[in-house]
C-alpha cells in the first residue's frame, strides 16, 4: 500500500462487522463503503484499493492512484479493462470459497434432472398423480465430464466419484487428480463431450472460452446427455443450445449463466419442460461475505508484510 494513511474503497454491500475487520488487517488506512456509483467516483481519486465485485471501469479510471482490486466474485472477467491491465493494477480474486456450493448446485441440476423432479413438481401443482412420467434413473455408473477442473472442479469431482460416477475432464495443465479416471488438456475437449452423460461447465471466461461450446460441439454430445453450466453464459452459445434441444440432440440442460442477465423474459429456454434454470445463483450462500472479506483480509496482511497475495489473476491467462 502507498505511504502514508491508504485509502481503500469498499464497492460492496458488506456490514460493519466487516468493515471491523478490515481496520483490523489495515491499521490506519482510510476505509469507505459505498454501492452508490456517483459517491465511488468521487471517492475514486483517493482509493488505493478497491474490493468489489463489478467496479464500474469509470471508477477505475478515475482512480489515479489504485494500486489493488480485490473481487469478491471468483471470476474476474468484469473487471479486466485495459485501465486494469495496462497500468498493471494488482487484481486478486475471490476463488476457492465457491468449491461447496457451486458443486452442490451441479448435482442438484444432475439429480433433479435424473429424478425428474421438474415433471414431478409440475404434476404436483396441477394435482396430477402420474408414475410413469416421474420414474428417473440412476447416475451411478454414468460418466460425468467436467471442463474446467479447477479447486470448484475438483471438490464436484470428488462428490461425484462419492455418487458411483466415473468422472473424466479438462485442465489446462493435466495431471492425477483423485476420483478423476482422466485428465485431459484443452485439446482434449472432443473426447470428453463425446462420451459424458452428465457435461459441467465450470470454466473462466477468457478469449479462448468464449463461444467455446457451439453446433458442431453440441453435435458431439449425447442425444442423452445433460450440458450443466455454472460458469459464464457466454462460454454456451446460447442459440445452438436452444437449437440442440429443441431437436432433440441433447435431453435437457441445467443453466444457471446465460449470455444475457437478466435472461430476456421471451427467451426460449423459459418455455422448454427439458431446461431447469436458476438466476446466476450457483456460488451465492447465506454469508457470502464472511467468507469474502477474511480472505481479503488475509491479503491485506501479505500485501503490508511484502508476501506473495492469494488468487492473483495472471492477465495473460484471464484467471
Amino acid at each position: 500500500m502507498t505511504p502514508g494513511e491508504p485509502t481503500i474503497l469498499v464497492a460492496a454491500d458488506v456490514s460493519d462487522q466487516h468493515i471491523d475487520q478490515i481496520r483490523a488487517a489495515a491499521p490506519g488506512a482510510r476505509i469507505e463503503r459505498s454501492l452508490d456509483r456517483a459517491r465511488l467516483l468521487e471517492l475514486a481519486p483517493q482509493a488505493d484499493v478497491i474490493v468489489g465485485w463489478n467496479v464500474p471501469r469509470d471508477v477505475v479510471q478515475r482512480a489515479a492512484r489504485l494500486r489493488w482490486i480485490h473481487s469478491t466474485a471468483a471470476g474476474v472477467d468484469q473487471l479486466l479493462y485495459p485501465e486494469v491491465t495496462e497500468r498493471g493494477i494488482l487484481l486478486t480474486g475471490s476463488s476457492g470459497i465457491h468449491a461447496t456450493s457451486i458443486s452442490e448446485h451441479v448435482l442438484a441440476l444432475a439429480l433433479a434432472h435424473s429424478r425428474r423432479l421438474p415433471q414431478a413438481i409440475r404434476h404436483q401443482v396441477a394435482r396430477r398423480w402420474d408414475r410413469s412420467s416421474t420414474i428417473g434413473w440412476e447416475l451411478a455408473g454414468q460418466t460425468m465430464g467436467i471442463l474446467g477442473l479447477g479447486a470448484i472442479g475438483q471438490a464436484l469431482a470428488a462428490r461425484a466419484a462419492a455418487l458411483g460416477m466415473r468422472v473424466i475432464g479438462t485442465k489446462r495443465t493435466p495431471g492425477v487428480l483423485p476420483g478423476v479416471e482422466r485428465v485431459f488438456g484443452p485439446d482434449g475437449l472432443d473426447e470428453v463431450l463425446a462420451a459424458s452423460d452428465v457435461l459441467v461447465i465450470i470454466l473462466p471466461l477468457t478469449e479462448q472460452t468464449r463461444g467455446l461450446i457451439g453446433a458442431r460441439e453440441l453435435a458431439l454430445m449425447k442425444p442423452s446427455a445433460f450440458l450443466i453450466n455454472v460458469a459464464r453464459g457466454a462460454i454456451v452459445q446460447e442459440e445452438a443450445l436452444i437449437a440442440a434441444l429443441s431437436a432433440g440432440a441433447l435431453a435437457g440442460a441445467g443453466l444457471d449463466v446465460f449470455e444475457r442477465e437478466p435472461l430476456p423474459q421471451d427467451s426460449p429456454l423459459f418455455g422448454m419442460e427439458q431446461v431447469i434454470m436458476t438466476p446466476h445463483v450457483s456460488g451465492a450462500m447465506p454469508g457470502y461475505y464472511d467468507r469474502v472479506i477474511p480472505l481479503f483480509c488475509e491479503n491485506v496482511r501479505r500485501y503490508r508484510a511484502g508476501e506473495p497475495l492469494l488468487n492473483v489473476v495472471d492477465f495473460a491467462r484471464g484467471y
